[in-house]
């Protein structure tokens, strides 16, 4: 499990002073690339490798309110790969409450297809992501 510790900024915010639902988005993204780093392989490394991995499903369910002010922690975990989609789970926690989770589910691509197995270069990185993870 990787820990993403966030503060709820003024420009995370709407008029009302409550947590903007995109940024919820950015934390996850930011959380998953922090988690590949942590892995031992940077998202702009694998880029250059020629390999993406895009989002292709997001389910987000709010529970409680982020306002502005706010810590933050945004705990993610990889599972091993499911057909060709790599399914990731977060949960955004404020003090002891879980405000909100989601489930995010990535393809990885070189040039454009999606790739059924991970390229040779990359195995290691992801085995110890999904091992980490867990």
């Amino acid at each position: 499990m990787w820990t993403l510790t966030k503060r709820v900024l003024p420009q995370h915010t709407d008029y009302a002073g409550v947590m903007w639902h995109g940024a919820y988005v950015q934390w996850l993204e930011e959380a998953r690339v922090e988690a590949l780093q942590a892995a031992g392989l940077g998202y702009a490394a694998m880029t250059t490798m020629g390999v993406d991995m895009p989002v292709v499903s997001l389910q987000l369910e709010y529970r409680h309110p982020l306002r502005h002010g706010d810590e933050v922690c945004v705990e993610s975990r990889c599972s091993a790969q499911k057909g060709v989609r790599w399914p990731w789970a977060s949960c955004f926690i404020r003090g002891d409450t879980v405000v909100a989770e989601a489930k995010v589910q990535l393809v990885m691509l070189r040039q454009g297809r999606v790739l059924r197995r991970v390229p040779s270069e990359l195995q290691l990185v992801m085995q110890k992501l999904v091992r980490l993870g867990l």
